[in-house]
């Protein structure tokens, strides 16, 4: 008995699905995808036009930045000035250092939100959720 054609292009269609899809990579988010931008803030003051910058590409999820790490030679006692999240995924600013103990604040920052105007000496960006699983095997047989 002949297959039609059309059933032939659907079975290899569906052939080639199955290999896609059990060839991709899953797995748990790494990296928060866009920036975060953060203003030092010095204990001399000063303006936040002119102080100090730094945009975070990408930042990692579940890192700890602090105010050494980003800025390297920020003089003691520097604080971020601001912290302004333009990422995926929302982010935990700290008033302590190493992101110990609790939050600043229990409501992560979002998209698009800033804080400003507060002693921060560290911040984390929220892990994003994991990537479900593709199954790699699929009913075989008519439906």
């Amino acid at each position: 008995m002949r297959t039609p054609i059309a059933r032939r292009a659907g079975l290899c269609l569906a052939a080639a699905a199955a290999v896609a899809l059990a060839t991709t990579v899953t797995g748990p988010a790494s990296a928060a995808n866009g920036k975060l931008q953060v203003v030092l803030g010095t204990p001399e003051g000063g303006s936040a036009l002119t102080a100090p910058r730094k945009v975070i590409e990408n930042p990692l999820d579940d890192h700890c930045y602090t105010v050494k790490e980003v800025f390297p030679d920020a003089p003691t006692g520097s604080t971020f000035l601001s912290v302004h999240n333009a990422n995926t995924n929302p982010i935990y600013i700290y008033e302590t250092d190493a992101c110990s103990g609790a939050p600043a604040d229990a409501t992560p920052l979002s998209i698009g939100m800033s804080v400003t105007g507060r002693p921060l000496l560290s911040f984390k960006v929220k892990p994003g959720p994991e990537v479900p699983s593709m199954p790699t095997s699929f009913p075989t047989g008519r439906t």
